[in-house]
Parts: structure tokens; C-alpha cells; sequence
């Protein structure tokens, strides 16, 4: 492989994420090949958490929408989200995650099962996420606003035969959803 050395660190921008410039000197194992630098943005995002929510009460799984500029820069409409977001400065994953369903759906955790980790994209993110299944209280709402993270989010309750269609589907779909339903299906069904 190579030997990697970080030369120069830049911070292009420090809004809702912090974007950096990274030069890098890369050094081949293989001698034919001469020094050479690499030149790349890099989106900090750090650790997020995710989780598939389920009620034992109602038997139905909460998923959510809310705005994306993804959907609306490509003129697309809205997919269904599992519940998650960022992991705070000294906080555990499950503590984020209880915080997260708690702000996101209004609702406690019961008991929350692992079922992956992922980098998504290591080309230009440090994202790592870390997705779980939640077995959360009877949901009461509809539609949550959140006025410290200026979400709205619109609830729905899924069946488990909405979520293999949500799996099997060939349109774009969000890929943390995606992802969590298969490997849900995987493990558990």
C-alpha cells in the first residue's frame, strides 16, 4: 500500500459542519512509483446515531419525514428516515440516541438492540453511523417540531410489510433507511 502523511490542514468553512482542506504526502511501498500529494475536502460529521423504532403496543414501526435540501435541490419527494442525528461532545451513543427518538418522536426508549456500523462515504466524510433497533412507548404525535434543531417532522406508523417494500424498492431511497430495514430483516425476521 502506501505511507500517508498529513502536510497541511485548512478549515474552508465552520457552519452547521465544519468542512476541512486536507493536503496529504503519499509515499508508495511500490519504488516505481515517485512521491506524490493528494488534495482533498473533507466534511467532519464525526459519530452519528440512527435507530429503526419499533412499538410492542401498536406493533408498528415510526418512521419519519422531514425537509432534506437534497430532495428539494433535485426536485424529488420526500422518503421515508429512520429517527437519529449527530452524537454531542462527551455523549454515549445510547444516550444520543434515546435523546434523539425522545426529540424526534416524543417518545422513551425501551430497549435498543445494535444492528451495524458504516462509514457512508470515506472518499470525503469522516461519518461514522452506528444503527439500532428501538422498542419505544406508544407514540401519541403526528408531527413533532423541533425548535432547537428547526425540524419539522411528520410521523408515520409502518407495517412490517411497508417495510419490505421500502427494501425492495428500486427508487431512490434514503440509504440509512435502507440500510437499517435490511439489515432489521436480516437479524430479526
Amino acid at each position: 500500500m502506501q505511507k500517508v502523511t498529513k502536510i497541511k490542514k485548512n478549515l474552508l468553512s465552520n457552519n452547521f459542519f465544519k468542512f476541512w482542506n486536507y493536503h496529504f504526502l503519499i509515499r508508495s511501498y511500490n519504488k516505481t512509483i515517485k512521491p506524490y500529494k493528494i488534495f482533498r475536502e473533507i466534511l467532519n460529521i464525526g459519530d452519528v446515531v440512527f435507530a429503526l423504532c419499533f412499538s410492542p403496543e401498536e406493533k408498528k414501526f415510526y418512521l419519519i419525514k422531514q425537509f432534506r435540501p437534497f430532495y428539494f435541490v433535485r426536485n424529488k419527494k420526500l422518503k421515508y428516515e429512520i429517527v437519529g442525528g449527530l452524537v454531542g461532545k462527551d455523549e454515549s451513543l445510547i444516550t444520543a440516541l434515546k435523546r434523539e427518538i425522545k426529540e424526534e418522536i416524543g417518545v422513551k426508549t425501551k430497549k435498543i438492540f445494535k444492528l451495524t456500523t458504516y462509514c457512508p462515504v470515506p472518499g470525503y466524510s469522516d461519518e461514522i453511523v452506528h444503527v439500532y433497533y428501538a422498542e419505544v412507548e406508544k407514540i401519541k404525535l403526528k408531527s413533532l417540531y423541533n425548535k432547537f434543531e428547526n425540524e419539522e417532522i411528520k410521523i408515520f406508523k409502518l407495517s412490517l410489510s411497508d417495510l419490505k417494500k421500502i427494501n425492495k424498492s428500486k427508487s431512490i431511497q434514503n440509504v440509512l433507511t435502507k440500510i437499517s430495514i435490511y439489515e432489521y430483516l436480516k437479524k430479526f425476521k
